[in-house]
């Protein structure tokens, strides 16, 4: 026996209609909604989950400040060592 096609008309709930990705009845056959984020606006945290989540926020920021450093080092280093390096072998001064 063959094997059933992975996408076959057996396997789709309406029989394999090549229904269109876009267009005006997209929305009504996919039932498609515009999402409101109104309920994380009225939720109520506790005291100690935001104090998590501003510990977070802050390891993050102090994490990216690092990275920052340490690229700006790194540069700076790599533009010294070219300097020295075209320095001596061009003998600017």
């Amino acid at each position: 026996m063959k094997p059933r096609k992975y996408l076959g008309k057996r396997s789709k709930p309406d029989g394999g209609g090549g229904e269109p990705s876009s267009g005006p009845g997209v929305s009504s056959y996919y039932h498609i909604k515009k999402r409101e984020f109104t309920i994380l606006k009225s939720k109520t945290y506790t005291e100690r989950y935001k104090q998590k989540l501003q510990s977070e926020l802050l390891e993050e920021q102090k994490s990216g400040y690092r990275t920052i450093v340490l690229s700006i080092i790194t540069g700076l280093l790599i533009v010294v060592l070219l300097f020295v390096y075209f320095n001596s072998k061009l003998n600017w001064f």
